[in-house]
């Protein structure tokens, strides 16, 4: 499948309009957070998330130093877009680290290695005042040691918050596929428990 670039410019207007529709359904309200996620924000320009908290800020009381979070992918970080996110008044970031070794990172089909997600953390940290990042347990082969290992260096890169997610096969993904041709074989529930 090719993808077609975004129209950033279309995409936020059509993202004011629908903002506007909600604040006519909603009426008014008081922001106690906002959460930029689901796929790779990060892929959006600084101009374009400036613009969408703007929108959100004509519609609704937005109360100065709330949380402002955007998703990001490792392997989307550069200095000058996290700047830019920055300057637009998002204050926390939340990486898609999903593993912290190269093998099981590769099984995942993340675009990073660890050399890349360690390098987001630490520009992250330099960049927001608050930061976050996912990991993903109970993969093929995963011992509760190396997980512990893992899991004490994902600590030890000082995020704020870890978010743990239990590997799962959804019908229909590729992983689907190949765990019913048995290519590989995840932990049962009780040994996905004792991680």
């Amino acid at each position: 499948v090719r993808h077609q670039p975004v129209d950033q410019e279309r995409f936020a207007r059509a993202f004011e309009t629908e903002l506007a529709t909600m604040r006519h359904r909603t009426g008014p309200r008081e922001v106690t957070s906002i959460f930029l996620g689901g796929g790779t924000p990060s892929l959006m320009k600084p101009e374009t998330v400036a613009t969408v908290l703007d929108a959100v800020a004509k519609n609704w009381t937005v109360p100065a130093g709330i949380e402002v979070t955007l998703e990001a992918n490792p392997s989307s970080v550069e200095s000058e877009r996290f700047h830019g996110y920055r300057a637009a008044g998002v204050n926390r970031v939340s990486l898609g680290v999903q593993a912290l070794n190269d093998k099981d990172l590769r099984f995942l089909g993340r675009l990073h290695n660890v050399h890349e997600a360690l390098h987001a953390i630490g520009l992250a940290r330099e960049i927001f005042p608050r930061l976050s990042f996912d990991m993903i347990y109970a993969r093929p082969g995963q011992t509760p040691e190396a997980w512990q290992a893992e899991l004490e260096q994902a600590i030890g890169h000082a995020a704020d918050h870890l978010s743990l997610y239990q590997l799962t096969i959804e019908e229909g993904t590729p992983f689907h596929a190949l765990h019913a041709a048995k290519k590989f074989a995840i932990p049962d529930n009780d040994h996905a428990a004792d991680l």
